[in-house]
């Protein structure tokens, strides 16, 4: 609640903004009643181990002009981990925002009663070491649970965990239940056409995934997936009509592999690239055997592939690798849920508001501290924020120079200015 207004959070990528997110706010304010929606979005990397298509600030502000009233931005240390943190993260800060009443996802499946069962299913009963000697036998963790519960006659549950947006769903419910949040979680129903890879022009709808929409901006400039954007994504699209992607970290990723590999034993080598968050000792292994047959990202990343790793993974470690995320940050951020700051990107002049509850709120808590502006920085006493927000934010500026130098985008420098854009609507 903020001043007696009910609130209601909304865990995304916007990856990048489009009608089936403006559908999706619409649809939360009516089923909740919420008078603010607040967004808690991944910043310039997203969980599939990739640079987001659009600046964050951008993404943002398409999202307050279809409705949203504030954004706050995940670490790069959530936003690129696996669903499992992601979820962990994202809920958590929903929680430690002091101001959620409720949190609204999309799924696959609305039925928050079989959603519920699902999440107390898993959580009442630790599987991890039994689909653990599944994967041991060469399969990766999302196929070895699906054999593990179907094998166990757990078919419905089997079912549900089949699809992404419910896998997330059922992370959000575990981490509210480990939270013993009185937020009320909301499922709305993702429209089927959300689950096309590629946009079918014959479609006689406005809805289209991220997904086929990002394929049609690299692929033809956007010229088909038009119709799947609000105005406040379309002209934020880059004129030029190329956008940043994996190979564009090419450069970086194999300096800071280079710099691993080349100068230590292999035995150490793999030892240090096995600090890396998600990396195993075999994936190491492979990176310091597969390095220097590969002259682009996407390439190496493929040469790393196997039925151990989804591709996904594959993306998040090297991203990992570049921006320095390690086992030990994690493990630092554990005692925070994985969210030791606060951050917001974006917030409506008229529901500033929503930003001064946050910061009482903060006041009063003792594991989590609150970032507006850069200055906020160096007064924090969490060296675990102070990591993370460091981490993030040579991330970011990363992301920006590689807009910068490549494709000629200018984005908000946040060195010079508030974190916070306000927009009057």
């Amino acid at each position: 609640m903020v001043n007696n207004k009910k609130v209601a959070a909304i865990i995304a990528e916007y990856n990048p903004f489009h009608n089936g997110h403006a559908y999706h706010i619409a649809e939360t304010k009516k089923i909740t009643e919420a008078e603010y929606i607040v967004i808690l979005m991944s910043g310039n990397y997203v969980q599939r181990g990739e640079p987001a298509i659009i600046d964050r600030y951008l993404r943002a502000e398409s999202a307050l002009l279809s409705g949203a009233d504030a954004v706050f931005e995940l670490p790069a240390t959530v936003s690129t981990g696996s669903a499992e943190i992601f979820a962990d993260g994202a809920v958590a800060l929903a929680h430690k925002l002091g101001i959620v009443d409720c949190l609204s996802f999309g799924a696959e499946n609305d039925d928050m009663t079989e959603l519920v069962n699902c999440s107390n299913f898993l959580i009442k009963k630790n599987h991890n070491e039994d689909i653990a000697k599944i994967m041991a036998t060469g399969v990766a963790y999302p196929e070895a649970r699906d054999i593990y519960l179907r094998k166990n006659g757990y078919e419905k549950e089997a079912e549900l965990l089949k699809t992404s947006n419910n896998i997330l769903a059922i992370a959000y419910l575990n981490k509210l239940h480990r939270l013993n949040s009185k937020i009320k979680p909301i499922a709305i129903k993702r429209a089927e056409v959300l689950h096309d890879e590629e946009i079918n022009i014959k479609q006689d709808s406005n809805i289209a995934s991220a997904k086929a929409i990002r394929q049609d901006l690299h692929n033809n400039s956007g010229k088909i997936s038009l119709r799947y954007l609000p105005d406040s994504s379309k002209n934020i699209l880059n004129p030029s009509g190329s956008y940043i992607k994996n190979n564009d970290f090419s450069d970086i990723l194999f300096y800071k592999l280079g710099e691993i590999i080349y100068k230590n034993n292999k035995k150490t080598a793999i030892q240090l690239l096995g600090g890396y968050s998600d990396v195993t000792e075999d994936l190491a292994s492979r990176i310091c055997n597969l390095f220097g047959k590969a002259s682009a990202y996407d390439d190496f990343a493929a040469s790393l592939w196997s039925k151990n790793y989804t591709y996904a993974r594959i993306d998040r470690v090297l991203h990992h690798i570049i921006g320095g995320i390690t086992k030990d940050i994690i493990a630092m951020n554990q005692p925070y849920d994985l969210c030791p700051y606060i951050r917001p990107l974006a917030i409506k002049s008229e529901s500033i508001d929503i930003l001064n509850a946050v910061g009482r709120e903060v006041k009063n808590s003792t594991n989590v501290e609150l970032i507006t502006r850069i200055s906020d920085v160096s007064k924090l006493k969490n060296k675990t924020a102070i990591k993370t927000f460091e981490i993030t934010r040579f991330m970011t500026a990363l992301y920006s120079q590689i807009s910068f130098k490549n494709y000629n985008l200018h984005t908000h420098n946040e060195a010079s200015e508030s974190f916070i854009y306000l927009f009057s609507s």
